[in-house]
């Protein structure tokens, strides 16, 4: 897929792979397995492993994302209910634009037009999400700002060529 010594070859790459989910949905099952994979392969993978709390991305963070040379994003059902994976999504997006990041989105158990346009409970939660973290915090104007800027970075990221784990063949 990527040589292993990547990160090694571009100073600038402190991580081959920066891995985006909601763990909730997949840390057991399909990321466990993505990790392992990687892994075992020499690819040196960043995952946080911590439960977050809070909205804002904090700064080490952030860098694992600005210093990963490819991030994979594991879109689920549940994604939308996490501002943390959103707020991350975000920060990839944003480093995919100006870093040139290289970005695979991986849809599991969700389709990618869902993600894409925000549709059904998807963009339910989604809006729930917002209104949740960010109302309270600036009112409607900050909440509709925010939203703004995640449905963005949705429809981008599903606008990406990547993988659609429902229609293989292949099981992890």
């Amino acid at each position: 897929m990527f040589p292993s010594s990547s990160s090694s070859s571009n100073p600038r790459w402190i991580h081959d792979v920066f891995i985006n989910f909601r763990g909730k949905d997949t840390r057991r099952n399909i990321v466990s397995h993505l990790v392992a994979a990687l892994t075992n392969a020499g690819i040196n993978t960043y995952i946080d492993g911590m439960l977050h709390t809070g909205s804002e991305l904090s700064p080490q963070l952030s860098k694992a994302i600005e210093n990963s040379h490819i991030s994979i994003l594991v879109f689920s059902k549940n994604y939308t209910e996490s501002s943390w994976c959103l707020n991350e999504l975000q920060k990839v997006m944003e480093c995919h634009k100006t870093h040139g990041q290289v970005v695979v989105p991986v849809f599991y158990d969700v389709d990618p037009s869902v993600v894409r346009h925000q549709k059904g409970d998807f963009g339910h939660f989604l809006r729930d999400t917002a209104k949740r973290v960010y109302f309270r915090q600036g009112g409607e104007e900050k909440m509709e700002h925010v939203l703004s800027n995640w449905r963005t970075a949705l429809t981008q990221a599903a606008n990406l060529s990547g993988w659609d784990v429902r229609s293989s063949r292949y099981t992890l």
